[in-house]
Parts: structure tokens; sequence; C-alpha cells
């Protein structure tokens, strides 16, 4: 049963790794074997299908993701929460890229898969929470709606840095987040409704 459940692991960690490094068409039962270091046949044991394969991985691919958005990981003034989004973008853009990468093609892939929607729609909720959390504990009236502005640049950044090989936002990082809060801020003294 632990091999069962190693071999398991193995094969969730490299299609993984080939969704985020040769895109999900390249995600096949007899590559994610070879690339694992699997016996012919294993992944497919595990997985019956091509959309059972695909389903386990982006359920994998958000359990990876979590642990970023502990509890206790939450900024205690704006300039914490700046440094934490410059260090999560270049993390996503960096030493994480083949990860990022695989979410990319997930989120396209879930135009055409509920499943694959669904799940990452309830992953961002839960990053969504957390960001805005962070933000009222900062101070922010209006924290879903600038978490969801913050969270939309950060996006942004990182598809920006993975498609153009390149982060040239940083020094622009602070001032973004700090208008992006001001902007709510700004509309919330205006239109207490917006």
């Amino acid at each position: 049963m632990k091999s069962s459940q190693n071999n398991r692991d193995r094969a969730l960690h490299a299609a993984l790794a080939i969704a985020g490094s040769q895109g999900i068409r390249a995600l096949t039962h007899g590559r994610v074997d070879s690339t694992a270091g699997l016996p012919a046949g294993t992944t497919s044991n595990h997985f019956r299908t091509r959309a059972a394969l695909l389903h386990a991985t982006v359920d994998h691919l958000v359990k990876a993701e979590q642990s970023a958005f502990a509890a206790d990981s939450a900024p205690r003034t704006v300039d914490d929460l700046i440094e934490a989004i410059t260090q999560f973008i270049q993390d996503a853009a960096g030493a994480q890229r083949e990860l990022t990468a695989a979410r990319y093609a997930f989120f396209v892939e879930g135009f055409h898969d509920p499943h694959i929607k669904e799940t990452l729609a309830q992953a961002r909720q839960r990053i969504d929470v957390w960001a805005a959390q962070s933000l009222e504990r900062l101070g922010v009236s209006r924290p879903f709606a600038a978490a969801d502005r913050i969270l939309t640049y950060v996006d942004g950044a990182i598809l920006h840095a993975l498609a153009f090989d390149g982060i040239s936002y940083v020094q622009d990082l602070a001032v973004a987040v700090r208008s992006l809060i001001d902007g709510v801020e700004g509309a919330s003294a205006q239109d207490p409704a917006h």
C-alpha cells in the first residue's frame, strides 16, 4: 500500500512537471511513467483515463500551492504586504516557474473542463479570503475589493514575467499596490455602496 501511494505521488509530481514544462497536451500516462521513472502502466493503474489524470493533477497542484497562503503568513504592515507580494511574484516566475506554468496551463484547460474550473475556483476563493483578511487587519475598509484588485495585478505580473522571461516591475510594485488600495478606499469614500 505504501509503495502504491509513493508511486501515485511520484506520478502526480511528474504530471505537474510535464504540465508546467511541456503543456497539458503533453500530459499522457506514458510520459508520466517515463518522467517519474515508473514501470509502464503504473500511472494508468492509478488514473484510468486521461481526464482522471488531469483531475488528480490539478487537485495535486492546488494542494502544492496551499502552504503559501497559511494564516500565520499574514502581513502586519502594507510594507510587509508589498514585500510578500514581491517575493511571491519572484518565486512564481523563478524558482516555482514550472508549478506556475502548470497553474496557467490548467486555467486554460478549465475553460473546457468543469472539474478543473471548480477546483481552481475554490482554490482562488481561499486565496481571496486570505488576502482580504490580511488587508482587513491592515485597516483597509473594503478588503475584498482591494484583494480582488491586488490579486488581479499579481496574476498579470506573473503572467507577464512568464511570457516575456523577466521581472521588470519590482520598483513599481509598491506604487501599484498602494494605488490599488487607495483606489478602493477612494471609491469607498465617494460612494459607500461601491
